[in-house]
């Protein structure tokens, strides 16, 4: 009997040391992430000013960059090696007549030479400035240095929690040396005074917001690309996705339009126990959707029970964030469109009855991009 319980109290503490280093483990396999939300100038700040020269060699300031309303400031990594940032910035100058019909005036800035610009310029029809920042200081000014590339290439690099860091925020492949001083890639919406209206960050180094989407963010919900219309028994929807077109890594929306009938009206978030409408999306291989964003609700008090929930009884918009996954380079060049399924769940409801809950299917078809993986042709020395 002793032997046996001698027996089982080793087992037990046996058990418990493999649990305690087990969870050890896991812990250590987590990434120790950055709050890049964080980082930076933030919502109602003033950025710092700057003086950089643009890809032909003219001195740029904050207020030479400056529209009617204000700009747009785009930090990206390198217009050299980079390829998610030269797909962003072949995306900007697709906008750059909107932006500035919007009074926003555009500017993107790297570690990148004056030489480099100019040939990634001449290479890709870029019209709007790119600011040369060899050194990073004005990167680092702003506070959105990327210090994982120094922590993967120093003493720790062969630390795993490093490792975990690099791959999130640095490259897949490892750090090395071009990427000191590169920022994390970001978005600055400033007024003329150079105070932050909004700001757009992401995790991943392969993310990119893209200008469309920033406008959904905005509440810019004029959709610039073919909608569809549905009908159905209580409400209206036009369903469209923020962009006609997208490339691995871009942030996208997909949105619906709800238009409810005369009288009726949907349930909100907080409306206890009634079906709350939802704009759901399937996720696939290539794509990552995030939760639903709802607009403000109004309350609605049905009288007959004495009770006020949270509804939407006037037209109002709801929207899905999808990411294109990086690993979606593979299918670009074989397919040129991406429909992505969706449905829109609800319950409609009068000042008389509830109807039968409704599951209206929807999609949304994007064309696809390549990255841009053609490498900048570099100035010859003479």
């Amino acid at each position: 009997m002793e032997d046996f319980m001698r027996r089982s109290t080793l087992c037990f503490a046996s058990a418990v040391v493999m649990a305690i280093v087990l969870g050890a483990i896991g812990r250590a396999q987590e990434v120790r992430k950055i709050d890049v939300s964080k980082l930076g100038p933030q919502v109602g700040a003033t950025v710092p000013d700057f003086t950089l020269p643009d890809q032909h060699g003219k001195p740029r300031t904050l207020q030479s960059v400056m529209g009617t309303k204000g700009a747009m400031i785009v930090f990206y990594r390198s217009a050299d090696w980079c390829p998610y940032c030269k797909t962003q910035l072949l995306e900007l100058q697709s906008q750059y007549d909107s932006l500035r019909k919007d009074g926003l005036g555009l500017v993107g800035i790297s570690y990148d030479s004056q030489e480099i610009l100019a040939a990634f310029s001449e290479q890709h029809g870029i019209t709007f400035p790119l600011l040369s920042d060899v050194g990073s200081a004005t990167i680092t000014r702003y506070g959105i240095l990327n210090t994982v590339a120094e922590e993967g290439l120093g003493p720790n690099g062969k630390d795993p929690d490093v490792i975990a860091r690099v791959k999130l925020y640095v490259s897949a492949n490892g750090a090395n040396e071009r990427q000191r001083g590169i920022p994390f890639p970001g978005t600055f919406i400033v007024d003329r005074s150079g105070r932050v209206k909004a700001r757009f960050f992401e995790d991943s180094y392969t993310v990119r917001n893209t200008v469309s989407n920033i406008r959904v963010r905005l509440n810019d919900m004029n959709p610039a690309v073919p909608a569809t219309s549905i009908a159905s028994k209580n409400l209206d929807v036009i369903a469209y996705p923020s962009d006609a077109s997208v490339a691995p890594g871009n942030r996208f929306s997909l949105v619906a339009r709800v238009t409810p009938r005369n009288g009726v009206h949907v349930y909100a978030p907080g409306a206890g126990n009634y079906k709350i409408i939802d704009l759901k999306v399937v996720p696939g291989q290539y794509i990552r959707p995030t939760r639903t964003k709802y607009p403000p609700s109004e309350v609605y008090f049905f009288k007959p029970l004495n009770e006020k929930v949270p509804t939407y009884q006037k037209p109002f918009t709801l929207t899905q964030e999808v990411v294109l996954d990086a690993s979606a380079r593979e299918v670009t060049s074989k397919q040129t469109s991406l429909t992505i399924g969706g449905a829109l769940t609800y319950q409609a409801c009068d000042d008389r009855l509830c109807y039968d809950p409704v599951t209206l299917p929807l999609s949304w078809t994007v064309g696809l991009k390549p990255i841009v993986t053609e490498a900048t042709v570099r100035p010859a020395t003479k």
